[in-house]
């Protein structure tokens, strides 16, 4: 496939000798996995040159049960004849997740402005062009019995996308790479069209530097990395907030659903105290699904948030909080918790009911009994 379009002349100054380009596209398929399972189910992939696992973990993240990387194939990749290397990998996460991550990798001095041809070419359809829902048909497959309580369907999909250059052809600082690197905002977003500088100033708001030649700029739709030492910290930290999300969105959706369905039951309001009576049951099963929902919804959101710890390192912790608020973590949460609130609100109104109900029944039962007497006793 090969590209179109002239190379800006401003950016032919600016080369990219070491890079790679990350592809993630996340599932939602379970409440859990277990990943133990994993490596012994693995041994079934057909025709993989090299099966590699991998413990996904790094000093400045501390994940007490850390995710399973399968190294599922590898082909090389020839791009206006500069050699690419791609490697498929397959993540299985603890929370029930699994990805479909490729990675392509490059030695070869390149303009900047390959990022977006890339990216035009070859992201636009990535199901297409590197069979991503492919591997996500066979990894099922294959490792569908290592994922508990499964969902009806996969929801939501995540996909998210990293552009990282370890080497340019000269040396540079971060914020020199902010002054040539015009396209870079174009590039995070995902745009064909120039961007107003209101955005892309925003967009450079979100740009950090651990030391005075490496860079971070985070946005919702992608990220760009410059890390002269190669280090996958920043790497393991966006992955696991997209884990993240995917799952508190299923749960917010989850909250969505089971409410609607609960609050169908509870449409249909008696219209005096007997036959408030016979609803008795119904109101009980509605009782115990709300209560089993907050209790489902609200173990799951606790322990995705703890799936994750970063250290006391200033930075990453930096990094963290900002892409958590950037990717909409906070705004998902809040929402799966005000949604909680309702439910609560909801079991409170409905075991309100119950005893008002159950009140009802026992008055009822003590005017039928005292009725049975005065029959018995004129009789």
């Amino acid at each position: 496939m090969a590209f179109s379009g002239e190379m800006e002349k401003d950016m032919e100054e600016l080369l990219i000798k070491k890079g790679r380009i990350y592809y993630y596209k996340i599932y939602n398929i379970a409440d859990s996995a277990d990943l133990e399972k994993v490596v012994s189910l693995a041994s079934n992939f057909k025709g993989i040159k090299r099966l590699r696992f991998e413990r996904v973990g790094s000093d400045v993240i501390d994940i007490p049960n850390p995710p399973i990387q399968l190294y599922i194939d590898e082909y090389p990749l020839e791009i206006e004849g500069s050699q690419m290397h791609v490697t498929v990998k397959l993540e299985i996460n603890e929370l029930g997740t699994m990805a479909i991550i490729i990675q392509v990798e490059f030695e070869s001095e390149l303009p900047v402005t390959f990022f977006k041809n890339f990216q035009r070419d070859y992201m636009t359809d990535p199901d297409t062009t590197f069979k991503v829902d492919d591997y996500f048909k066979n990894g099922m497959n294959i490792l569908g019995p290592v994922f508990k309580g499964k969902y009806q369907k996969q929801f939501p999909i995540l996909d998210y996308s990293v552009y990282y250059v370890q080497e340019f052809n000269k040396p540079i600082k971060a914020r020199d790479i902010l002054n040539e690197y015009k396209d870079l905002p174009e590039l995070l977003h995902k745009s064909d069209k120039k961007l107003s500088t209101q955005v892309r100033n925003r967009t450079f708001r979100h740009a950090f530097s651990y030391y005075t030649d490496d860079l971070v700029v985070v946005t919702n739709d992608g990220a760009f990395i410059y890390d002269p030492e190669g280090s996958d910290d920043i790497m393991d930290i966006l992955d696991f907030l997209n884990t993240q999300i995917v799952t508190i969105r299923y749960y917010d959706d989850l909250l969505d659903k089971r409410m609607k369905e609960i609050n169908l039951t509870l449409l249909d309001k008696p219209t005096n105290s007997l036959t408030e009576i016979f609803k008795i049951r119904k109101h009980n099963d509605a009782s115990r699904k709300l209560m089993a929902l907050t209790v489902e919804v609200k173990s799951a959101v606790d322990h995705a948030r703890n799936a994750i710890h970063v250290t006391e390192d200033v930075y990453y912790a930096r990094v963290y909080m900002n892409a958590r608020q950037i990717f909409g973590l906070d705004s998902w949460e809040e929402s799966v918790e005000k949604k909680l609130e309702i439910v609560n609100n909801t079991y409170e109104m409905v075991q309100h009911t119950l005893s008002h109900t159950f009140d009802n029944f026992l008055e009822i039962v003590v005017i039928i009994l005292i009725f049975v007497e005065l029959l018995a006793f004129f009789r």
